[in-house]
């Protein structure tokens, strides 16, 4: 009987230790899937403020050049003296001397030509433009202005007018070694 008695306590004790040990790991887990939780909502956090900052700063790069584009012509809508017509030509020419290169690369073109853009020639750098450049400004003009490869028709803003699109072409290609 008294083996019996002695499995009986031996048994009884093995499962108390089993039931703590049961115990130890379930709260070790818990701890530890809590600790998991905190490092992922916390990277989740880090990761949508920085988008959220990222966003704002596109938003006010973005105002503050569509504000460049609005003013530019505004200043340049004074009163002109008329003493003869010129020719249609010189008509063109003088229209798109007005226009801000510029103003329309930041409101339109810097998203991707700003090197964001993988395969986007980026401005100021030389070696992405020379090919581009030495097609000449009529094929530049052309690409810009009809699309080419990935980039679409008038980089994808159809209500700039053609001359604001060379514009923005000149500019570029003048930043990056062309002298249009």
């Amino acid at each position: 009987m008294n083996k019996l008695l002695i499995a009986a306590m031996m048994m009884a004790a093995l499962s108390a230790c089993s039931q703590e040990a049961k115990q130890e790991t379930k709260e070790a887990a818990s701890a530890v899937a809590s600790e998991v939780k905190d490092a992922a909502a916390s990277a989740t956090d880090a990761a949508v403020s920085s988008a959220q900052a990222a966003a704002s700063k596109v938003e006010d790069t973005a105002a503050k050049a569509a504000s460049e584009v609005k003013e530019a012509p505004a200043s340049e809508t004074k009163p002109a003296e008329k003493t003869e017509a010129a020719p249609a030509d010189e008509k063109k020419d003088a229209s798109s001397a007005k226009v801000d290169g510029k103003a329309v690369f930041e409101a339109n073109c810097k998203m991707c030509h700003g090197g964001t853009i993988p395969g986007a020639p980026v401005v100021g750098k030389n070696d992405d433009w020379a090919p581009r450049i030495k097609q000449g400004k009529e094929t530049l003009h052309k690409h810009a202005l009809e699309g080419f490869k990935s980039m679409p028709a008038k980089g994808g803003n159809t209500n700039l007018s053609d001359d604001e699109v060379k514009a923005a072409a000149d500019y570029m290609a003048n930043q990056s070694g062309a002298k249009f």
